[in-house]
């Protein structure tokens, strides 16, 4: 019973995140909308209900399995502390933002100016932090989010406002697969909420996107960002660690 309450509260958060209201979900499904309230309430709905909603939802079964074991297992957020010191080393910062994407630790040593033995000292603090479960062979499993909520005004919020920022917006966003959108206009303050929920639901695209594409080889990834507006962009302490060959690809 316990998997399959997280299952239905992945699902709620799934409709969430996508935009979908139990309103739409009653017209896909051809019942009353408070029947549709009913079922997620109660949890109960069959097979082939669930099938039908995740359809909609462009997710499998098994993806929805997979998304709710994550949520399960990781943190959604951190603790002050925690937040503190991930900010206040480049370096652990940079091991936490790679292995929460799931890169090995020898795609890490590959790519950055890391020595094996610093490598490991990052891993055990990260462990330590439980932020991480440090496995034989230097494997790691991650215990929190990629998409993790930071704290109001904490040390990541401050750090970003700090060190990214500014910098990422230092652009024309001219190149190709750049993206500035900026739209002007009076509106109400129910279609401004419409177009949050809108806008969460692209958040969750791009989440999306970014576990679907763990499964390409890392040389054919980029450092991505989207603040409502989207290039290729890397925190300038991380292309500081890079080698010296990764830095001229980049640049190219």
């Amino acid at each position: 019973m316990a998997q399959a309450s997280r299952l239905v509260q992945e699902l709620k958060n799934q409709l969430k995140l996508h935009g979908v209201t139990y309103r739409e979900l009653s017209h896909e499904l051809e019942l009353s909308e408070s029947a549709i309230k009913q079922m997620f309430a109660s949890g109960n709905m069959t097979l082939t209900r669930l099938d039908k909603i995740c359809a909609i939802l462009s997710l499998e079964i098994g993806d929805l399995v997979q998304l709710s074991d994550q949520s399960a297992r990781q943190l959604q957020a951190l603790s002050l502390d925690q937040e503190a010191e991930l900010v206040s080393d480049p370096k652990l910062l940079l091991m936490a933002y790679c292995l929460v994407n799931h890169w090995s630790f020898s795609e890490i040593l590959t790519r950055y100016t890391l020595t094996e033995v610093e490598g490991i000292r990052y891993l055990a603090r990260l462990d330590r932090m439980k932020l991480i479960e440090l496995l034989p062979g230097n494997r790691v499993k991650p215990l929190i989010a990629s998409n993790f909520a930071w704290q109001a005004d904490g040390p990541i919020e401050q750090y970003f406002q700090r060190e990214v920022q500014g910098p990422f917006f230092q652009s024309n966003f001219a190149e190709d697969g750049c993206l500035r959108l900026v739209k002007n206009g009076d509106i109400s303050v129910v279609a401004r909420q419409n177009l949050l929920e809108r806008l969460h639901s692209i958040g969750q695209q791009f989440d999306d996107i970014v576990r679907e594409e763990r499964k390409i080889a890392i040389e054919q990834r980029q450092g991505t960002t989207m603040v409502l507006a989207i290039r290729h962009w890397m925190f300038e302490a991380f292309k500081e660690l890079e080698r010296e060959e990764f830095t001229q690809s980049d640049s190219t």
